[in-house]
């Protein structure tokens, strides 16, 4: 049994009820047993570690993402979805090795890590002989992960379901406390019967549906007469997450909320792709969990959570040219608990509570110097605040800090990448 106690930290909680503390946290194996105000006990033989006055955020929790987009950021400026897909994907993707989508995905998961994003979900994509090079780096890192399995999106009814057999049979046994939950690619519509069949084998293995909908505004009239199909065949439920679900009407959204199902936001991608603004508050209103997602990082760019929670803050208020809207202590937790909540893993990662796994990051708001600490904490983290404040992050209280921050050697990854370009 290890047991490590965090003192002197400046805990900013994200469950509710809770309010920011200069406290402890008590972990053993990895998992949160006490944490509250003031100084603990401390047992023989546990491990103390000063925070030092250090603020201390549970880790984030992106809920939509493409890792192995990490090394193709910049491309496609100025064009929306369908015109960003055929630069990369219709280009890059036929390319694309088993080796490169694993490495690529290393490179993606560092940065998140570097971040401060703890849980992934990775929505991987059919490129390199189907997505086994991307499950394989998913083990390798040391975040947890919602793995999103994707078939090619050309695949016949068939073929999704062998997609969906292998991919069980590679994960299902896998006993690994980093690996939280499953899910499937299901944007690409079948006839009713088949998405039927692929419903029920998904429930079945206990799957969740993670699809990209209502993103574009080009898609918006085929993808609304696709909602009904989804709810006939048991397609939207409690394991259903919306990609984006930008472009609703007020019956999908009542009709999605109704059925349980959860949407993720991805401002920086929605903003740089031109994809429109979710309307977050009535999506809540009804029901409907709402996460944040940083995306691919080829059409978010940068994977800073900070940074994201800025950029859908402020489009928000800006819209309602209301800046009560939302506060910065809602969208935080909608970057942590939230997400987690979509993600239906909130029982494990998104909060530092007991029985929670003390997933976290440590953050220096003086360097670089961000000025006296806010009254409102909530603001100062969410206003204020970046991913080149974090001095620490530690999963299972673990810190996985070590060279995390430094230059990385990606001579290899970067020769592939100019290989690539060359051959286009």
């Amino acid at each position: 049994m290890t047991v490590q106690i965090f003192v002197d930290g400046l805990f900013v909680p994200v469950h509710d009820g809770a309010e920011p503390y200069r406290g402890f946290l008590t972990t053993e194996n990895g998992v949160v047993t006490a944490t509250g105000p003031g100084s603990p006990e401390i047992p023989a033989g546990a491990t103390v570690l000063d925070l030092a006055g250090k603020l201390v955020l549970p880790g984030f929790v992106s809920a939509h993402s493409h890792l192995w987009q990490s090394v193709l950021r910049g491309l496609a400026d100025g064009c929306s979805t369908y015109g960003w897909i055929e630069q990369l994907h219709m280009k890059y993707g036929p390319l694309l090795t088993e080796a490169d989508m694993y490495a690529f995905t290393v490179h993606g998961g560092t940065d998140l890590l570097r971040h401060g994003i703890t849980t992934v979900c990775n929505h991987t994509h059919s490129f390199g002989d189907g997505a086994s090079g991307q499950w394989r780096a998913a083990l390798d890192l040391p975040q947890r992960t919602i793995y999103s399995h994707s078939s090619s999106r050309l695949d016949s009814a068939t073929e999704r379901l062998a997609s969906i057999e292998r991919f069980q049979q590679t994960t299902a046994d896998v006993d690994d406390p980093r690996v939280l939950a499953r899910s499937y690619n299901t944007t690409w519509p079948l006839p009713e019967a088949d998405m039927r069949t692929e419903a029920a084998l998904l429930t079945e293995y206990g799957i969740g549906q993670h699809l990209h909908f209502l993103e574009d505004p080009s898609a918006t009239e085929r993808q609304r007469a696709e909602f009904d199909r989804l709810l006939a065949t048991g397609s939207v439920g409690p394991d259903t997450v919306f990609a984006h679900f930008i472009h609703t009407t007020p019956e999908i959204v009542a009709r999605a909320g109704a059925r349980g199902a959860a949407m993720v936001w991805n401002p920086l991608s929605n903003g740089r792709l031109g994809s429109g603004i979710p309307d977050i508050l009535g999506y809540r209103a009804a029901g409907i969990r709402v996460g944040l997602g940083v995306d691919g990082q080829a059409s978010a760019d940068v994977a800073d959570p900070f940074q994201n929670m800025r950029t859908g803050l402020y489009l928000l208020r800006a819209a309602a040219q209301n800046a009560a809207v939302l506060s910065s202590r809602e969208i935080l937790r909608m970057h942590t608990l939230g997400s987690a909540e979509a993600l239906g893993v909130a029982d494990r990662v998104g909060s530092l509570e007991p029985g929670k796994f003390a997933d976290f990051v440590v953050i220096d708001p003086e360097h670089p110097s961000t000025g006296p600490l806010a009254p409102d904490l909530y603001a100062h983290t969410v206003l204020a605040l970046s991913a080149a404040n974090i001095t620490d992050v530690r999963v299972g209280a673990r810190s996985v800090s070590t060279g995390l921050f430094e230059r990385a050697d990606a001579g290899a990854v970067t020769e592939r990448v100019a290989a690539l370009r060359a051959l286009l």
